[in-house]
């Protein structure tokens, strides 16, 4: 039976900006207690890398797709 009633938790890839549902996103990462994730792994790794330069920038605005997830 479909749970109709499922809320998809949706939140923004740091790296790119694209919106992410936490139950599909292709990665995440931990970071000082807190979750991120990633539309792909190419934006985890650039994530992982340099943490505080995109949690710097996190007000990007929202794109559909940035190409790093294809």
């Amino acid at each position: 039976m479909k749970n109709q009633g499922a809320v998809k938790a949706v939140v923004k890839d740091l790296v790119c900006g694209m919106d992410v549902e936490t139950a599909t996103a292709a990665g995440h990462s931990e970071h000082k207690g807190h979750t991120y994730y990633f539309c792909g792994l190419s934006c985890k790794q650039k994530f992982d890398l340099h943490p505080q330069q995109y949690l710097d920038k996190s007000a990007a605005p929202t794109r559909t797709c940035c190409g790093c997830c294809s």
